[in-house]
């Protein structure tokens, strides 16, 4: 009396499986990217700072007045004022500043997509 399990039985374990493995997967990328998310957020934040900090240090602030002040001088020396405001930029603060700023939107914008289809896939009746 040996009875073989109907096909569909087969088919519904198989899928559940499936479906499982995926909400498997998709933890773990939520997980990573949220991970990644609150790294990029907490160093962002001090290296906003030191950002703000070497600006302030640095005569960018006077130059930037000076487009309020003289704005005449400015429009006749333009090529050299915007040496000036490129050169004065702490080149180093704000690549490493914006370095972070990209990792936080890119892992947020991961994350969304990713906690999305876990939600979609978590209403599909298996």
């Amino acid at each position: 009396m040996n009875q073989q399990p109907s096909p569909e039985l087969y088919e519904r374990v198989i899928n559940r499986i499936n479906y499982e493995h995926k909400i498997l997967l998709l933890k773990r990328k939520i997980f990573a990217y949220l991970g990644g998310f609150s790294l990029s957020l907490i160093a962002f934040i001090p290296l906003l700072a030191h950002f703000r900090q070497d600006i302030i240090q640095s005569s960018l602030p006077q130059f930037i007045s000076l487009i309020f002040s003289d704005f005449s001088s400015i429009r006749a020396n333009l090529g050299d004022f915007s040496w000036l405001i490129l050169e004065s930029i702490p080149a180093a603060s704000a690549g490493l500043t914006l370095l972070a700023l990209t990792a936080f939107v890119f892992s947020l914008i991961k994350f969304y997509n990713f906690w999305t289809e876990f939600r979609a896939l978590r209403h599909v009746k298996i």
